[in-house]
């Protein structure tokens, strides 16, 4: 029996979209030899005959009717400042992916505007929504991709040519009222917002003798050039003690934010009277996300750390909680939580730790929450991280620890001595985009960035496909990509349903190189535990990364709190290597 023969024993399945981003230099269409696609045989579940109706709806809706080469194609567009590049992937009349080659455009709004590739690729069309506060930007995409598809140019002008319709966009105004400013503040830190060029922007006000000390911007939407002119009136308003002040030509709408979002924490201080008739009188400046003394002017701590905002991360109980916690004259004035993947319900819950540490001033004897004991975990352990952050700034030591790039070094050095004229063009253009990536990686400060980079690389070099073929013939397993359903089936320690998880393996020179679109069919609840299984936390490796590195399942560690997915993902794959086994001589016979 022959490999053909096999491939028809073998269900199979319509193919996967592999994920391949191009470089620039990539330009018309690239075509090579295509990896077989297959289905990995086992016993069929009954399925309800809605779900079956609800996939097929979405196979339908997602089907796309490109009648173009399978290939890359290029195309350009007008965006707000100036050009958008792209390169549009087409596979099986279907865009699989879309990579931004070049952009003029200003790097916060950009990377707004990019949602609506997306939206693109999901509908299988063209016909999509702008980004609201990136209009130019999000409609130069889609008239670059609208080029590249079928060559029709975008003759438009750029959104700067256009009279401020980018700002009204973005919901911000060009001028503020004056106000009456209130007779006296109340010493503490308050917190602000207000509505800059891109979006929503945040401030931190310190109140020290009844008198404006900093203003500090802690969260923007808007681009670093505006802000950082916008930013040169926080002096005006602390020298005039007052929010009346002039905006900053060529930074007008970050510069009405920043006013409007100093008013807001004005509002918040005020001992009579208000700094902003508009704003809402809010003397409370806690809420899920944050939380504050209620009573500023009464806690005193002992922290014996430099004024600042320090920022710290643990593992809470489905992934990583980070924190930012403001320390100001010896005491943590505020807490706030800037990322969190755990449920909302345990999560507030958890958040009795933060009330807790304001109050006592150290996170020494405080208990976790009951009922929450992950999440509680978590999150006193970021907060304690923030603190050994604000430790080493004290000391004058660097926070930001150098990472290991050995590994990296060594993929690069692999990766730049294989020579292009062995491998098809499509996969040695993925390669070079993966290698390019790797490179710029190299100036990165943060760990789990290289990671990423390596995992990349790793696989980009992995997928790499023979012009000639040999290599095919003597391999155990027929590579290609197999989809895969299998049972997640609950212990005795845990308390689900069970459901079936699908996803996608791809097979090459006998490794598993990518495992994708790992998805589940029952309650919405699981896709937590799906996703720490296969991705892991900051302190324990995915099922995924390890397989990937072994290229088996085998000896791979399950994930804790995740044991159930993992243990399915690596079902799936030994399902997918028995399907893809070559026949022996004898079973050919």
């Amino acid at each position: 029996m022959d490999i053909k023969e096999t491939g028809k024993k073998l269900k199979p399945f319509a193919p996967v979209l592999s994920v391949a981003l191009v470089t620039a230099c990539v330009a018309g269409s690239l075509s090579g030899y295509e990896a077989p696609v297959y289905a990995a045989t086992q016993e069929e579940t009954p399925i309800k005959e809605e779900t079956k109706e609800k996939k097929e709806e979405k196979k339908t809706a997602a089907k796309g009717s490109f009648d173009l080469e399978d290939g890359v194609y290029k195309g350009t567009g007008t965006g707000y400042a100036g050009n958008i590049t792209v390169s549009v992937q087409i596979k099986d009349k279907q865009i699989v992916s879309i990579d931004i080659l070049s952009s003029s455009d200003d790097e916060a709004f950009f990377s707004r505007a990019k949602a609506v590739i997306d939206k693109i690729i999901e509908g299988q069309t063209l016909d999509v929504d702008t980004v609201s506060g990136a209009t130019f930007s999000s409609r130069g995409i889609i008239s670059a991709v609208k080029n590249a598809l079928t060559g029709e140019k975008d003759n438009s002008t750029t959104g700067q040519a256009q009279s401020g319709q980018t700002a009204a966009a973005a919901g911000s105004s060009t001028s503020v009222a004056k106000v009456e400013d209130a007779a006296a503040y109340k010493d503490g830190t308050y917190y602000g917002s207000g509505t800059g060029f891109g979006g929503p922007l945040k401030v931190m006000v310190e109140i020290s003798g009844g008198k404006i000390a900093s203003i500090q911007i802690v969260e923007n939407s808007d681009g670093s050039d505006y802000i950082s002119k916008a930013a040169s009136l926080i002096d005006s308003i602390i020298a005039k003690q007052s929010t009346n002040v002039d905006t900053v030509s060529g930074a007008t709408y970050s510069s009405v934010g920043i006013i409007q979002a100093v008013r807001d924490a004005l509002s918040q201080a005020a001992v009579n009277g208000t700094s902003d008739g508009t704003q809402d009188n809010n003397s409370n400046n806690s809420n899920n996300n944050s939380s504050s003394d209620d009573n500023n002017s009464t806690v005193t701590g002992t922290v014996p750390y430099k004024e600042g905002i320090y920022y710290g991360t643990a593992e809470g109980y489905s992934g990583d909680v980070s924190v930012a916690v403001v320390i100001q004259e010896k005491t943590i004035k505020a807490i706030l939580i800037t990322e969190n993947s755990d449920d909302e319900a345990f999560f507030n819950r958890a958040m009795d730790i933060v009330k807790k540490v304001i109050r006592t001033q150290k996170t020494d004897d405080v208990d976790t929450v009951s009922g929450a004991t992950y999440s509680s975990k978590g999150l006193l352990n970021a907060i304690k991280n923030a603190l050994k952050q604000a430790k080493k700034v004290t000391n004058g030591e660097p926070i930001d620890e150098k990472p290991d790039l050995t590994d990296l070094k060594e993929l690069i050095e692999r990766a730049e001595k294989l020579e292009e004229d062995k491998y098809t063009e499509t996969s040695w253009a993925v390669l070079q985009t993966r290698l390019a990536d790797a490179q710029e990686a190299l100036e990165e400060t943060k760990q789990t960035i290289v990671d990423k980079a390596v995992e990349k690389l790793k696989t980009a070099i992995a997928q790499l496909e023979s012009k000639d073929g040999k290599d095919e013939g003597n391999t155990k397993y027929v590579s290609g990509t197999y989809e895969v359903t299998v049972s997640c089936t609950s212990d005795e320690d845990e308390d689900f349903e069970e459901y079936k998880l699908t996803m996608s393996v791809e097979i090459r020179n006998d490794k598993i190189v990518s495992i994708t679109d790992i998805t589940g069919d029952g309650a919405s609840s699981n896709d937590s535990y799906i996703k720490r299984a296969a991705n892991g936390t900051s302190s324990i490796k995915g099922v995924v990364s390890q397989i990937i590195d072994k290229g088996m399942p085998e000896d791979i560690d399950t994930v804790s709190r995740a044991t159930c997915s993992s243990n399915a993902i690596l079902e799936g794959c030994k399902k997918v290597l028995e399907a893809a086994e070559r026949p022996t001589d004898m079973e050919a016979e």
